[in-house]
This record gives structure tokens, sequence and C-alpha cells, in this order.
């Protein structure tokens, strides 16, 4: 593997996308664009870990890492953002890895953060942007994303989809990082945060697809976890401080050795987002949810 970074990273995650992985990576790495591909794998059980290592072993710009079980999507995007900062990529672009969104909007999404945004995202939402979704998921996704809207009072359309794309420099180390929720509310959370903080957000119409293969990853708990934390974010309005990112011996976590650990509040709930900051921080691995000793 190459020591060579390029200026962008793009990542996805992945859980038994055999059906639809090669052709992601394939188009991604086929864009006019000077990035490096990561994925984070929750150790897939129909080959897509055997794939995404293959690939790895044979293309420089691809970087995989497995982790233990299925940890989160959440969680999975938090590493990424570690990742990125670690590695020093000044951007960072991420999407869904079943082909809901398009590869071939990332280079569209960039191109905002180029024009002056911190942080954009691809909505289904906004002016020009549609959905391929039907019935009950059109009204769930777009009923949702319509009242995020008016109970956050903020002038977004778009909460809950994967495809972003942020400048590293403009967004707080840690903020991204801590969001303690691991799971789908991570997206609304993050959103949330960042407009709070006063970065320019920018949202780009896209096209998103219903995924042709595999079902989808999110339980159905996953709705009344969004709810919950939709009140929570409604309710505390504050700003949020970062509480940073981990650093010397301090990242290293004990239970599996990797560098990929940030602050979370272990009083919290899973699902719950990192609005609280009066108990004692702990770090978390993101990468085996191994935790440390207590830091604050």
């Amino acid at each position: 593997m190459t020591d060579v970074r390029e200026d962008t990273l793009i990542f996805a995650p992945s859980y038994n996308e055999s059906g639809t992985i090669e052709a992601l990576a394939d188009a991604l790495l086929a864009l006019p664009l000077k990035s490096d591909l990561l994925f984070v794998d929750d150790s897939s059980t129909d080959g897509t870990t055997g794939y995404l290592l293959s690939l790895a072993a044979a293309e420089p710009r691809v970087r995989v890492i497995v982790r233990p079980a299925k940890l989160g999507v959440g969680s999975a995007h938090k590493l990424a953002w570690l990742y990125a900062r670690m590695q020093g990529y000044s951007r960072i672009a991420t999407l869904d890895a079943d082909l809901s969104h398009d590869p071939l909007d990332v280079p569209r999404i960039l191109a905002t953060l180029d024009a002056g945004a911190d942080f954009a995202i691809g909505s289904r939402f906004c002016p020009g942007g549609r959905t391929d979704y039907q019935g009950w998921r059109r009204l769930l996704s777009g009923g949702g994303n319509r009242l995020a809207r008016l109970v956050l009072r903020l002038p977004i359309t778009e909460y809950t989809t994967a495809l972003r794309a942020a400048r590293l420099d403009r967004v707080p180390p840690g903020l991204v990082e801590s969001v303690n929720a691991n799971g789908y509310s991570f997206f609304m959370t993050c959103i949330v945060y960042l407009a709070r903080l006063g970065l320019a957000v920018t949202e780009v119409p896209i096209h998103f697809r219903d995924r042709r293969r595999g079902s989808s990853k999110m339980p159905q708990e996953a709705v009344f976890q969004a709810m919950l934390n939709l009140l929570r974010l409604a309710a505390d309005r504050r700003r949020i401080a970062p509480p940073g990112i981990p650093s010397g011996l301090d990242r290293q976590c004990p239970a599996c050795g990797s560098p990929y650990r940030a602050y979370v509040n272990p009083r919290l709930a899973r699902e719950e987002s990192l609005d609280e900051r009066r108990s004692p921080q702990e770090f978390l691995c993101l990468k085996c949810f191994g935790r440390g000793s207590t830091a604050r």
C-alpha cells in the first residue's frame, strides 16, 4: 500500500453488499477525482469482505477496515471521519454502498465545497431532487424530513441521506467523531450540530434510487429512535462544544490496539445524541467498540 495520500477520501460502509460492491468500487475508482476510497466492512458474511480485501491488495487507492461485527452505520461514518483526519485528507465524501446513491453525484457534491460550502448534502427533497421510494417508504422518508425541518427550524430539506461531503478544516475536530449515535440517528444529529455552529451547509438535488439487490439494513426500531433523537435535538438548542480527539497514548485502544478512539458519554443510551457535557467522558474505539478508562 502506498503512503501517498490524495486530497479527498471517499467512504462507504458495507455489510453484505456482494450484489453492488464491485460495481460501486469500479464507478468510484473511475471518477475524475484525486481521491482514495475507504470501506469499513462489518464482517460481511456474503463475500463482500473478501472482495474488498482483494481489491485493496491490488489497488493502492483503496483502504479497507474490517470490524468484528455489525456495529452500526453511524459508528462506521464516525470511523471514516477520524481516519480521514488522521491520514491528512482535506475533504471527505460519503455515500451508501447499495447504489441508492449515484457515484456520479460525488463530484457534484464535492464541487459545492470548491464553491465555498463547508458541508454539502445530497438531497431528495430540495428543488430538483427525486426519490424512487413509493407508498409507505416515500411517506415515511418525506414526512420525517419535513417534520425535522419544522421542528428544528433549519433551512434544510434532507437530514437522513448519507450522500455528503465536507471540508475537514472547517469542521471542528471531534464534532462529528464524537456524536453519540451509532445507528441511523447519526445523520440527523451530525447536520444539526454543523448547522448550529454556523457552518455553510449546501444542498444538492439528487435522484435517490431504491436498491435493486439485497435488503434494507435499517432495523424497525430505528424509526422510533430517530423520533426520540429529533425531540432531544429540538429541546436542547445549545451550541455544541466538541470534545476534541484523543492524541498520543490516549488514542490507542486497549482492546484491539487501533488508534480509532473518540470521546463518548457513557451515561447516554446507544442511540442518543451527545448533548450532555456534565458527566465524565470516556473513550470508545470506533473499530471494535472497546472502551478505555474514564477520561474526564
